[in-house]
């Protein structure tokens, strides 16, 4: 009886995430652009990419954030990549990028 609990709620758990459905690069772009504003203070827009399941570093003055899909063990997985480019602790300019990892 648990396994079938467990079983129907890990089926109706959802990706809500920015990049659930986001399987090219216009979608990813457009999904991207709507969740960062220009103008975004930097802390804002690192919460919204980390609870979106981005790891973020800033580095060399911009914000960069990566999430990979599937588990571990996965042999191809998609990569989403997001590069926010801050001035004066502010989202400035936003570049987006995804593709398929894997052998």
């Amino acid at each position: 009886m648990v396994t079938v609990i467990a079983a129907a709620s890990m089926a109706c758990a959802r990706d809500d995430s920015i990049t659930h459905g986001a399987d090219g690069a216009p979608e990813w772009n457009r999904r991207l652009a709507a969740a960062i504003e220009l103008g975004l203070p930097i802390d804002s827009a690192r919460l919204v990419m980390e609870r979106n399941g981005f790891r973020c570093e800033l580095l060399t003055g911009d914000l960069w954030c990566d999430k990979k899909s599937g588990g571990r063990f996965a042999i191809v997985r998609r990569r989403w990549q997001a590069t926010l480019a801050i001035s004066d602790g502010r989202v400035r300019a936003i570049k987006a990028t995804t593709g398929l990892i894997g052998p």
